[in-house]
């Protein structure tokens, strides 16, 4: 451990190696009740190998930082004796050395604890990046603390708290809680964090924000809408007609679909139940115009897109669904501005050509004072983007952060007073508005805003009009495949197929039917359907047709 004078700082620095990496530290020294770091001042010598060279408010400073640096390398060989006692007791004991989690390694060790069954890579992922938020705070605002044993209350708290002055929403703050809970519970339940704060944190209340449902002529327009897009529209159509996740849609395999008996059976990615959902004739019909040689999946590109980036899938469905009628209308601006609480909206920035943008931003970095490094830095960050390609992947080219490449862009848009980042054009408002794809604004905080209508209203539609028309929750959950259901087949509930495609069919609305079927055709259908157990019903079913009062 060394005591280092930086040429370009105005600080003290410990410098000292950690498991063979070189580290410095701000030295800290208590003044006036508070922890400050320590100055370097008066006229500084060419090195420090000769200190008394300086004047004499050098010195000063130098015995400050020296006996700061002697404290803080105290307390280094401290903790280290602590944790080698430990590892002798841990190796006499088991035969084996005790091996401290590591921060950095966090999420990888929380991907790899054992659970009961394997999660999927989507959950692991989510999981991951949200510990990765945690490490980065960490090594940002903590870089002493390597070790999870090491981490205490004070940081974890703060962390959290840095986290709901960022706007997630209630929701998201409990699922990043919840990790570090089974982090620290799984790894390292000694830690001061886990015993004195995480074990007994409490959750927020939730601000849940429900999708809502499509009626009739919602899913009419939807449908016409989806005709534009080859990828999606199969998918979607499942989506409408089996109530299935976006997922297990878009990966929908030939091995699970049985045109034969007319059902389609898939293990859930979500909850690895298995969901037996009947075939709708506008689903038969899509099914029937694929190719089924040579393929894994019933919607190969749909398939291979969401495995790619699962959120473009998404960004497909709002153009489809905003074609349909469903978009966030911006507010219509306000006239005036009573009392100050309106202001002016702000004036577009001016667009020109690119090639001219490209030459007067070079010419204005040049022009301005700046160092040369970030004169240079400026400039390869201002033409890769141009050259059109995106923020992180000038981030990656370069060994940025995103945020640096987004501030520079901003610093030569603020000096040309031109339009320099690549700014969408404002959605077009359709003829007929059915309503919003997010929530709006309410009056907690929330980092997004909630969506109300994607890939889970279908689902939401299904459940909503199943229950309503007094389907049994035990077939509703048959079809969706939530976590109860297997109980419940195994050991309670046993409906046929027969039975289960009349119940089925019987809420699904005559657009899913696709079909308007002539009064032999339904007279023929309820008579072949009909068994010793439904023939009162379905004797009831015969008369309303002939009587002209069936709906389908």
């Amino acid at each position: 451990m060394a005591l280092e004078m930086k040429l370009t700082s105005r600080w003290w620095y410990a410098r000292f190696l950690v498991n063979g990496k070189l580290r410095r530290f701000p030295l800290m020294e208590r003044r006036g009740g508070q922890e400050q770091r320590v100055e370097i001042k008066g006229r500084r010598p060419a090195s420090l190998k000769h200190p008394e060279q300086g004047d004499a408010a050098f010195l000063e400073s130098y015995h400050r930082a020296r006996a700061a640096h002697d404290r803080l390398s105290e307390e280094e060989l401290t903790r280290h004796s602590v944790e080698d006692l430990a590892q002798r007791i841990v190796e006499a004991k088991t035969g084996t050395r005790l091996d401290f989690v590591k921060v950095e390694s966090v999420p990888d060790a929380w991907a790899s604890l054992p659970r009961k069954r394997p999660p999927s890579p989507q959950y692991l992922e989510t999981g991951k990046s949200k510990l990765r938020c945690f490490t980065t705070f960490m090594r940002k605002n903590y870089p002493a603390v390597e070790d999870l044993a090491a981490i205490r209350t004070e940081h974890v708290r703060t962390f959290l708290d840095t986290e709901s002055a960022r706007g997630v929403a209630p929701r998201t703050w409990n699922i990043t809680l919840k990790l570090l809970k089974t982090v620290f519970a799984k790894l390292e339940p000694n830690a001061d964090a886990y015993r004195t704060f995480l074990k007994n944190a409490a959750f927020k209340d939730e601000d849940t924000i429900h999708r809502e449902p499509f009626n009739d002529e919602e899913l009419d327009a939807i449908l016409v809408a989806t005709r534009e897009d080859e990828i999606l529209r199969g998918p979607l159509v499942t989506a409408l007609c089996t109530a299935m996740r976006r997922g297990d849609c878009c990966c929908l395999k030939w091995e699970s679909v049985d045109l034969g008996a007319g059902f389609i059976e898939v293990c859930t990615s979500k909850t690895g139940e298995t969901a037996e959902i009947p075939i709708l004739p506008l689903l038969r019909q899509e099914l029937l115009t694929l190719s089924q040689t040579g393929g894994e999946y019933v919607f190969p590109k749909a398939a291979a897109l969401y495995q790619t980036d699962p959120r473009a899938v998404d960004r497909r469905l709002q153009v489809i669904l905003a074609r349909a009628g469903f978009v966030d209308v911006p507010a219509p601006p306000a006239t005036g501005n009573a009392g100050g609480k309106n202001p002016e909206p702000k004036p577009p920035i001016p667009e020109i050509p690119r090639d001219e943008l490209r030459q007067r931003g070079l010419d204005a970095i040049t022009a301005t004072d700046m160092l040369e490094a970030k004169r240079q830095r400026m400039k390869v960050v201002f033409t890769a983007y141009l050259d059109g390609k995106s923020l992180p992947a000038i981030a990656r080219e370069f060994g940025l952060s995103k945020s640096t490449v987004s501030l520079h862009l901003h610093e030569i848009e603020d000096m040309l007073g031109l339009a320099v980042f690549r700014r969408p054009a404002p959605p077009a408002i359709p003829a007929v508005t059915r309503g919003l794809l997010h929530s709006k604004k309410c009056g907690g905080q929330r980092l997004k805003r909630g969506s109300v209508r994607g890939w889970h209203s279908f689902r939401v539609t299904f459940v909503t009009r199943a229950l309503s028309a007094g389907m049994p929750e035990e077939m509703v959950r048959r079809v969706t495949g939530h976590t109860a259901v297997d109980i419940v087949r195994k050991h309670y509930f046993k409906p046929g197929r027969e039975e289960f495609r009349r119940e089925f069919e019987k809420v699904s609305s005559k657009l899913l039917m696709n079909e308007t079927k002539s009064r032999d055709d339904q007279l023929r259908e309820i008579i072949h359907g009909m068994t010793a157990n439904t023939w009162r019903q379905d004797q009831k079913r015969l008369l309303a047709v002939l009587d002209g009062k069936a709906s389908s």
